[in-house]
């Protein structure tokens, strides 16, 4: 189809583009508002401590070992950044002759005990974050072997603040964690890969007076008669490592509970006393209700036998620990986006940090919904107005994160949030909502409690819709930049029926390429409105739309589906003309004696007997007597006698040009409906009619048929 080969060559000036600039490495940009994770906006305040692509962890192949369980014994004492663990690592291995096993933990600290199955071993270290277990024998393909790693040391922290031991201005002592997106070696040993989830129990020994918050469920606390407290935590859904945390200080502590169809679950706060207020706690409990949107939306929470819970901790954003987020304020924004994570990067985790965006775009856009389905909301309205709010500053790099040496782009507002946002926000446009909604419960279901990747995605989503989507996600996950259109509307009428046309420019800079997209049209007619979606896929194009009566009024994308960086009235620019109306009809069949043919164009044309056609197939072509008039647009071919039964192509060639435009005819007749047309110049419009020896009805159009755009 014509426009597939538009796509096709839009998508390959796309790729080689994006060879030729390398990819864009961006940060988010200070001045914006609205931050969601704590990542970006510790990008708007500090210099992060970056970290060599060498040193990005190294690990064993993921198919040679599967962790089951990770049991994480710590202590540590607020402020002091000293830090003792051990943990005992229960992993199976997945091929004969296992022999080793690659872990990260940070050079800073003293390994004193490395055992496998209780048995001392030796290991090497490969770089400061890896080491490798050196086994005394080799594993069978499904042993299973415990590794207890005991060490101990002052902490590093890297990234956003994979560790942070201080005081707060109260006084008070704390410690807590953030380990995304590869810095859990900064405090705790594990195979730090996201496809590779654990269950997990954690203890944290603390002095006594903190509370410490972490993943899972209080099992126990404890004095150890010494002066310190000992916590439990246990969670028994599987969770990548990065998502495993703790948190200390003083904190003040509530329960409400989340009453759902088969029960109650505890929902936990951990509050800075000075914060204590009740504007504070009113403002994080509003999660009991998102916990009841989301639910209806994605789905049951994915660790309802649990619980969920909100910390503080000295981040002015978020970070989506499963079970328990930790949150350095208490703006409603941020509490929806990381509730929505404990399905979107919790519950389904991105494969790689090249997919980021499924976490990331996924909870932004999870915010939108909430401000569309919350209770007193106005819907709609609600949806669009946040998502204008959610544009990025910036589209000129990929939403598919190409650079992941760069923690920055990673956690790219403008890419990974925003952008990415507007993928989900117009995929739902373009398939549809129950087509989307249906799309994210299958890829919930599809990789709940695993790790999926762009690919995964793009998979459900098409297998779901039932068509190639490729087309979308090249243009908007894979490629760079978004249009910008200039458009323009008049009425036209010929012999009595109605038409609106409509002129589309795409006037984004040519790195960007040419998108495909519906663009939704809603025109008022009579004080009537009514919406049709055009079909544009091209740098300029032509549209002609019949109406009921002229137009009023026009507007282009109102719901606000498209991520444009401008859409820009001007006035209407004439485009090629096209076949409004032929008589037979396309498809009819019609009683012997038919002696001439009617073709009528919208517009005035220059036209003659050449540019016309009439072929039988077993009578052959047709000669006729050509007459045209230009005050109804029309066409008339008669015939030397009255056609004879047969099969007949009525040809009209592009060779036809508009008196106004210059343009050639724009004549594909799709599925025998009219306009003919696909938007551009050029094309033949070819209709097919039989002339019978008995009446016919013309046939009515096809049942289900998709409207023309």
């Amino acid at each position: 189809m014509l426009f597939l080969a538009r796509y096709k060559m839009a998508t390959l000036c796309r790729l080689l583009i994006l060879l030729c600039l390398g990819v864009i490495a961006v940060h988010a940009r200070a001045e914006e508002s609205i931050e969601l994770c704590s990542r970006s906006r510790l990008l708007q305040q500090a210099h992060v401590r970056g970290l060599s692509p060498a040193l990005l962890p190294q690990q064993t192949s993921p198919s040679d070992t599967d962790v089951l369980h990770y049991s994480l014994s710590l202590t540590v004492q607020p402020p002091d950044s000293y830090l003792t663990g051990k943990n005992v690592m229960t992993i199976r291995s997945l091929r004969n002759d296992l022999n080793e096993f690659r872990f990260q933990l940070a050079d800073s600290f003293t390994i004193t005990t490395l055992q496998l199955d209780g048995c001392p071993i030796s290991f090497t270290r490969i770089n400061p974050v890896t080491v490798q277990a050196e086994f005394d024998r080799a594993y069978r393909a499904e042993e299973t072997f415990e590794l207890t790693v005991g060490y101990e040391g002052f902490t590093r922290t890297e990234g956003f603040g994979s560790i942070v031991f201080g005081v707060r201005s109260s006084g008070a002592p704390y410690a807590y964690t953030l380990s995304e997106p590869w810095f859990s070696y900064t405090w705790w040993p594990c195979k730090d890969d996201n496809t590779d989830k654990a269950t997990a129990d954690i203890t944290v020994t603390v002095p006594e007076g903190l509370v410490v918050a972490s993943n899972g469920l209080l099992r126990s606390v404890e004095s150890t008669g010494q002066g310190q407290t000992r916590y439990h935590w246990v969670h028994r859904y599987p969770v990548a490592p990065y998502l495993i945390s703790f948190a200390a200080t003083n904190y003040n502590t509530w329960t409400v509970n989340f009453e759902h169809a088969n029960g109650t679950m505890p929902v936990q706060f951990f509050i800075f006393p000075e914060d204590d207020t009740a504007e504070h706690r009113a403002a994080w409990e509003k999660c009991v209700d998102m916990l009841s949107v989301f639910s209806r939306i994605f789905g049951t929470y994915p660790f309802i036998e649990e619980k969920y819970g909100i910390y503080q901790f000295g981040f002015q954003g978020g970070m989506e620990h499963q079970t328990m987020t930790g949150q350095g304020g208490f703006w409603e924004g941020v509490t929806a986006h990381e509730l929505a994570h404990q399905w979107w990067g919790d519950m389904v985790t991105c494969k790689t940090w090249h997919d980021i965006w499924l976490n990331e775009g996924f909870a932004t856009y999870s915010q939108a919904l909430w401000a569309e389905n919350k209770p007193g909301s106005s819907g709609f309205p609600a949806l669009r107005s946040t998502m204008q709010l959610l544009k990025p500053s910036r589209v000129d790099g990929s939403v598919y994160c190409y650079d992941i040496s760069d923690i920055g782009r990673i956690f790219s507002s403008s890419f990974s949030y925003r952008k990415a946002a507007w993928v989900l926000h117009q995929l739902r446009h373009v398939v549809g909502d129950a087509p989307f909604f249906a799309i994210l419960h299958e890829y919930r279901n599809r990789y709940r409690y695993d790790s999926a990747s762009t690919e995964d995605f793009i998979a459900v989503a098409e297998s779901v819709y039932g068509k190639s989507l490729r087309w979308f996600f090249d243009e908007w996950v894979y490629g760079i930049g978004a249009p910008a259109y200039r458009w323009g509307w008049a009425n036209r009428q010929v012999n009595g029926k109605n038409y609106l046309l409509l002129s589309v420019e795409q006037t984004q800079p040519d790195t960007y390429g040419v998108f495909t997209m519906p663009i939704d049209i809603r025109a008022t007619c009579n004080g009537q409105s009514w919406t049709r979606a055009i079909w544009n896929d091209a740098r300029t194009e032509y549209y002609v739309l019949p109406i009921p009566a002229p137009t009023s009024s026009v507007a282009l994308d109102e719901g606000g589906w498209i991520l444009a960086t401008e859409i820009q009235n001007a006035p209407y620019v004439p485009g090629p003309p096209v076949v409004v109306d032929t008589a037979p009809t396309p498809g009819a069949r019609v009683s012997y004696g038919l002696d001439q043919l009617r073709v009528t164009f919208h517009t005035e044309v220059i036209v003659s007997a050449s540019d016309f056609e009439v072929r039988g197939q077993r009578q052959g072509v047709q000669p006729f007597i050509f007459q045209y008039d230009p005050a109804t647009c029309t066409v008339t071919l008669r015939f030397l006698q009255p056609l004879p039964p047969d099969v007949y192509t009525l040809r009209v060639r592009d060779t036809v040009r508009a008196a106004d435009s210059g343009l050639t005819l724009d004549g594909e007749v799709r599925e025998a409906v009219l306009p003919s047309g696909d938007g551009q110049p050029g094309g033949d419009a070819v209709v097919y009619f039989s002339v019978t020896l008995q009446a016919h009805p013309s046939p009515p159009p096809p049942v289900g048929r998709r409207p023309r755009r």
